[in-house]
């Protein structure tokens, strides 16, 4: 081989070398830019999911205040059928009383809506 094509091939070489070095530094650039976007849009649904479990807690807390009235007022209920009882009356059947804890009230719950095919 002569100088000439042994400085061509060096040539043709070092270009290789600086379109991969461009070639690899693009890459990398665009692995960042994804990176970048994709934690953005992670980080959007991640809060989007903390809002979520916010509502739940919110209507799981209002629930909690409806079963405790519900309990009150089955217990008034109980107490005043039995009067009407005592007094000779036949007074209706009473609604189903809860169950003891919060947990249990939100499976009986849900079972009674899935029979109905509510949920």
């Amino acid at each position: 081989m002569s100088g000439e094509s042994i400085e061509r091939l060096m040539d043709i070489i070092l270009q290789m070398k600086i379109n991969l070095a461009h070639v690899t530094e693009t890459l990398q650039q665009q692995t960042f830019e994804i990176r970048e976007q994709l934690g953005a849009v992670f980080e959007e649904e991640k809060q989007a999911l903390e809002r979520c479990l916010k509502n739940i807690d919110e209507r799981l807390e209002e629930c909690a205040a409806c079963a405790s009235d519900y309990r009150r007022l089955h217990a008034n209920l109980a107490v005043m059928r039995a009067k009407l009882i005592q007094l000779g009356a036949a007074p209706s059947a009473l609604p189903p009383a809860p169950p003891g804890d919060m947990a249990d009230l939100l499976s009986w719950r849900v079972r009674e809506l899935k029979e109905q095919g509510r949920l």
